[in-house]
């Protein structure tokens, strides 16, 4: 089956390619449809410390609260999105390697993300060339960035994570 790109993901699934030392995306939209990509250390990275930034900025309570605060709020949203209810959105999975996948075939070279009232709005582009588009609330955001996260950590990346609330163990809630 031949892919019409962009793909409107709808499952997501992330390995690490060490031969390579690049993150790899299998992407799949509701058709059945598919596309493998890589992704870089640094782009990981700057993706990873953009979505934290977005989160942070588009919180509407945590832009209300005190700034002693603001960083234990967005903890407490980031821990309710990976262990509170779940709601519907792209599936993120985290695999040693995707099974039945072709080998990636592009390296993601930009990212366009747009924040919405109700989403965030993500390009993953390979040139000029969108391959891979996500529509997600924000607690699928915050699922992209842990399952980011992870796997650069899997991989021995030492990311420089740009928010304190996404440092791996972060469980101290300080509560006044």
């Amino acid at each position: 089956m031949t892919s019409v790109l962009p793909i409107v993901a709808r499952q997501l699934t992330f390995a690490y390619n060490e031969p390579e030392d690049r993150l790899t995306l299998l992407a799949g939209d509701t058709l059945g449809q598919s596309i493998h990509v890589l992704m870089t250390r640094r782009l990981t990275e700057r993706l990873i410390n953009g979505l934290a930034q977005l989160l942070e900025q588009s919180s509407p309570l945590a832009q209300t609260a005190p700034a002693d605060l603001r960083n234990d709020i967005i903890l407490m949203e980031h821990q309710d999105a990976l262990f509170g209810r779940t709601e519907p959105g792209p599936a993120v999975t985290d695999a040693i390697e995707p099974a039945n996948a072709a080998p990636p075939t592009h390296l993601i070279l930009a990212i366009d993300v747009a924040v919405m009232p109700q989403t965030f709005e993500i390009g993953l582009r390979a040139g000029a060339a969108f391959l891979i588009r996500l529509s997600l609330d924000r607690h699928s955001v915050h699922r992209l960035v842990e399952a980011l996260s992870q796997r650069a950590e899997a991989a021995g990346w030492n990311l420089v994570l740009g928010a304190p609330w996404l440092e791996p163990g972060q469980t101290q809630i300080v509560l006044n």
